[in-house]
Order: structure tokens, then C-alpha cells, then sequence
């Protein structure tokens, strides 16, 4: 009886794979990957990596189960041979590798654009490199005029408004010629209200960059804000021309147009700020201004379907 027994094991033994493969030892570790038990996968796919050196599937594996774990400079090399890219950014991300991460993660991002966790890191790395690049600015420039404009904007960030205007100042005195920091200052005084103050600044900054299309669209619209629509209108036009579809432009477009008696421009405008981005704050506003628009025309049935889809837009954000 005992000899039948060994004979049986032996035969189930060779019909069922080899115990010490590299195929087995992946076979394995995948059934732990699968109840998310990292710490029993390691091990299974690093004796199939001392079987099989060069299989791509189990450096990928391993990879993946030390990044898990928080072993990311171990993981990163698994993750090179497997060509993992979209793990190897977060890796590299997590070993402060920023320049090589952010490489990597850009390149993953074209195939997963909405990835929530590549965002996530790429914000990150991004954010690390930033740090890194300012302090460098901070320590080695500390009287430039970046260095001021960098410490305005880390006063805006705080809301400390007169400090950031101050920097900003510091930053023009060294350099009048440098662009964005009218704009910046410009923002100051239009959350401050004063529109005078801003509009003077918005108009230094279009001087000192005609071709910006934002700096034209600032000005346009501080100046449709104070009730000057012809001088409006002509920066609004400018600005379409230089930054085209972008919808704040359209938008004030469209008012400035009606105002200055143009409602065959106004209603173009706005139906493109609608093509634009029919779910943003903007579009549901230039539904109201077409049913407005509409209803002087005598055009009753589109005023009346752009007020339905204004109503509809504001009462979906309500529940929001």
C-alpha cells in the first residue's frame, strides 16, 4: 500500500508544475498582489527573480509591491527594467528625484490623462521643484527684483495685500521693464475696489506687453466695469484677437457689444462662450443675457429656452 501511495504523489507531483519555477513563484505573488498582501508577494517574486534575472513581468510585480510597502528607492530600478512609467514617476516623485519624475509622469499622463494619483504627483513634484528653485532664488539673489516679485506672491497667498503691493513695488524700482507685475498689482487694486488705481496698472502692463491677450482683457474689462464701453469694446476686440476662445474675453464681449448697440456681435459672442464651456458660471450668465437679448428682439421661443437653461444652470448649482 505504501509503495502505491509514493507512486501516486509522485505522479500528481509531476502533473502539477514545478514547486521552484519562476512561473510558479509569479503565480504566487499574484495571488497575494490580488488580496492586496504585499508583504507575502516580495518574497515570492524575489526567488522568481533569482530564477529568471530578466523577467519584465516579475520586476514589474516586485516594483509595484515595494512602492506599495514605501520602499520607493528600491522599487524604482524594478520599475525601469519593466518600463512602469506611471509608477516610476510616483517613485521617483517619493525619492525627491523631481526633475526625472516629473519626466516620467508627463509621459505616463499621455496615455492617463485623468489619473487622479499621476495628477496628484505630478502636483506634487512639481511643487517640490518650486521649492527648490525659489529657495535657490531666495538665498542667492536676495535683492533682485525676482526675488521681490517672489515674496509678493507669497504675500498674496496670505492675503497680506499691503506687504505683496510693497514687493511688487521694490521689484518695478530695480526693474521697470519687467512684465506681470503690473498685471499682479492691477489684481491688487481690483480686489481692493479701486478701479482707477487698476485700471492704471493694467494699462502700464499693456504698454510693456502689447501682445498679451489677458493684459488686453483686463483693461477691457475694467474699463466696461466704469461704464466706458467704446474704449472697452476696442481693448476687448484686441484682446479676442490676441488670446482667442477665451471665455472671460467673449463673455465681456458680449456686454460691451450690446452696449454700444452691436447685438448681431453680443449674440456671437455669447453662443460661443456657451459652445465654450455650457457648464461653466459664465455660459449659464450668457444664457440670461441672450434671453434678455432675445426678448428685445421679439424673438420670444430662444429668450425663453435660454432662460429655462439659465434656470436649469443655477438650480444645479444650488444642490452642488
Amino acid at each position: 500500500m505504501t509503495a502505491v501511495l509514493t507512486v501516486v504523489c509522485l505522479a500528481l507531483q509531476a502533473a502539477s508544475p514545478a514547486a521552484d519555477t519562476a512561473e510558479y513563484h509569479v503565480k504566487r505573488a499574484a495571488g497575494f498582489e490580488q488580496k492586496r498582501d504585499y508583504d507575502g508577494a516580495i518574497p515570492e517574486l524575489r526567488r522568481a527573480l533569482e530564477l529568471e534575472p530578466d523577467s519584465v513581468e516579475a520586476h514589474g510585480m516586485l516594483g509595484e509591491a515595494l512602492l506599495a510597502r514605501g520602499y520607493s528607492a528600491e522599487a524604482i530600478p524594478h520599475l525601469e527594467r519593466a518600463q512602469r512609467v506611471d509608477l516610476l514617476g510616483i517613485a521617483l516623485t517619493e525619492e525627491h528625484r523631481t526633475a526625472q519624475a516629473i519626466e516620467a509622469l508627463l509621459a505616463a499622463l499621455q496615455k492617463k490623462p485623468n489619473d487622479p494619483d499621476l495628477l496628484f504627483y505630478l502636483g506634487k513634484a512639481s511643487g517640490f521643484l518650486s521649492k527648490k528653485s525659489f529657495d535657490r532664488l531666495i538665498s542667492s539673489s536676495p535683492d533682485s527684483a525676482r526675488a521681490h516679485e517672489l515674496m509678493a506672491e507669497s504675500d498674496l497667498a496670505q492675503q497680506q495685500f499691503a506687504n505683496a503691493e510693497r514687493e511688487y513695488r521694490k521689484a518695478l524700482d530695480l526693474r521697470p521693464d519687467l512684465r506681470g507685475v503690473h498685471l499682479a498689482l492691477g489684481l491688487v487694486k481690483l480686489e481692493a475696489g479701486n478701479l482707477d488705481e487698476a485700471e492704471t496698472e493694467f494699462r502700464a502692463e499693456v504698454k510693456l506687453s502689447p501682445g498679451d491677450g489677458e493684459a488686453a482683457w483686463r483693461l477691457g474689462s475694467v474699463l466696461l466695469e466704469k461704464g466706458r464701453t467704446h474704449e472697452a469694446l476696442v481693448e476687448l476686440e484686441r484682446a479676442d484677437k490676441l488670446r482667442p476662445q477665451m471665455i472671460e474675453t467673449l463673455y465681456d464681449l458680449g456686454k460691451a457689444s450690446a452696449l454700444e448697440n452691436h447685438p448681431d456681435a453680443a449674440e456671437k459672442a455669447w453662443l460661443e462662450v456657451i459652445r465654450l464651456g455650457d457648464t461653466s458660471e459664465l455660459a449659464a450668465s450668457a444664457h440670461l443675457q441672450l434671453s434678455q437679448l432675445y426678448r428685445k428682439q421679439g424673438k420670444l421661443a430662444e429668450a425663453d429656452g435660454h432662460l429655462q437653461r439659465y434656470r436649469e444652470m443655477e438650480k444645479s448649482k444650488g444642490l452642488r
